[in-house]
């Protein structure tokens, strides 16, 4: 069964050791491993305005079957707020995490770097990452809208190279492949 998928993934944010101001966010739109389309906005470095790009490219989407991130942080610390996305839109949101994420350790971080870093800590902790096994493939995810098996069954049918499920695989391969330089021609 063809599934409409919308996957966000954020580009480069570094030049060696320099921070950007801004980073690329991009949004691939597929039905089954068709790719439709392909979104482009920045972020800002450690800001909070990824939740409400990633909800504009949900609306120029159109209708979705479901939301695919990887992870929640994008651009440093601008948080995706998976459950918002899902409230707003009622589309499932699942997020694909590289590992489960040490708590204290990113306490400790946010409660340095931010003053609002119990707002930022708040949509981490709403994102309760899990196991989840596809066949050989062990994914760390966190859920929303769906089932662990709902979920399981989905990201079999889009996956077919790999680990990562193919949206998000090409908004990755799209992302890394516009160089931080490149990107400041967009922001």
């Amino acid at each position: 069964m063809y599934r409409r998928v919308l996957a966000i993934e954020d580009g480069c944010f570094t030049i060696g050791k320099r921070l950007l101001d801004n980073a690329i966010l991009i949004g691939v739109v597929m039905d089954g491993f068709l790719l439709e389309d392909v979104f482009i906005d920045t972020v800002k470095v450690d800001g909070l305005d990824a939740t409400d790009k990633a909800l504009t490219f949900v609306s120029k989407a159109g209708i979705l079957d479901l939301i695919l991130l990887h992870g929640v942080p994008y651009a440093g610390f601008n948080l995706i707020d998976a459950h918002r996305i899902y409230e707003e839109t009622s589309c499932p949101v699942v997020c694909i995490l590289d590992r489960k994420p040490d708590i204290q350790r990113v306490e400790r971080a946010l409660r340095t770097r931010f003053s609002d870093w119990q707002e930022r800590l708040q949509i981490i902790n709403k994102s309760a990452p899990v196991e989840l096994s596809l066949d050989s493939i062990k994914l760390i995810v966190a859920v929303q809208g769906l089932t662990l098996n709902e979920a399981s069954q989905l990201l079999r049918e889009i996956t077919c190279l790999g680990k990562l499920p193919e949206p998000l695989r090409v908004a990755k391969l799209i992302a890394r492949g516009l160089p931080p330089l490149l990107q400041d021609h967009f922001l």
